[in-house]
């Protein structure tokens, strides 16, 4: 009798491992889509190109992504519109980062948060089993403000308060790196920009992992950093 509780509570203890294992999810799960900052994350964010979802050009313009072929999948030679592309490669967990490129100081607020709902919501139909996290637009270098006209760092900070509540409003965890790349002026600090533009450095890429990973994290209690 004692031998046979023995291995019933040996294969009990068995089968929750192995269903705990078959639950885990980590820093490999994990795929990003966006604009030429996500693309980079391939370059110097130590990201393998095939979790990186951007556009063949590296871009993603945020005002027709909804309408383009604008995931380019390197293996495949191939562009895919981003609900195709979530059917197909159905990521265990989907961070976005949009908005900069044909968004922020370009759009109104209802017209930017359609678009972005409508992104989201397509996503989630195409692959329902996807984790959705949405990433804020990240900081516009002092350069890059001073080259745009529209695109300024307060036109920035209105579009992460629009994602933000769009997120809250589909229930979508909202992922803040914004401030945390942020110089005393309000602009991406200068050990931050590899360019004239909003790209980012190594150590950059190291902060926006970081708080990424954490996010998730706290959201996901199966992920393990």
């Amino acid at each position: 009798m004692k031998k046979l509780f023995a291995w019933s509570a040996l294969i009990l203890l068995m089968l929750v491992c192995f269903s705990a294992g078959l639950g885990a999810l980590g820093k490999n799960d994990i795929y990003f889509f966006g604009d030429s900052t996500t693309a980079h994350l391939a370059v110097r964010g130590g990201i393998p190109r095939e979790r990186v979802w951007s556009g063949q050009a590296r871009t993603v313009l945020f005002e027709t992504v909804n309408r383009t072929r604008c995931v380019w999948l390197e293996a495949e030679n191939r562009n895919y519109k981003i609900a195709d592309a979530a059917a197909k490669g159905k990521p265990p967990i989907l961070v976005i980062t949009l908005g900069v490129s044909g968004g922020a100081g370009r759009l109104g607020e209802q017209r930017f948060k359609s678009i972005y709902r409508e992104l989201i919501v397509s996503v989630r139909e195409a692959s329902p089993e996807t984790h959705i996290f949405v990433q804020s637009i990240l900081p516009l270098s002092d350069r890059s403000a001073a080259e745009y006209r529209l695109l300024t760092k307060d036109a920035v900070l209105r579009a992460n308060i629009w994602i933000r509540e769009l997120c809250l409003e589909l229930g979508v965890p909202y992922i803040d790196t914004h401030p945390l790349l942020l110089d005393s002026n309000g602009y991406l600090k200068k050990i931050y920009q590899n360019d004239g533009h909003m790209h980012l450095t190594r150590a950059a890429y190291s902060v926006v992992l970081e708080n990424i990973y954490n996010c998730i994290s706290s959201e996901l209690s199966d992920f393990e950093k």
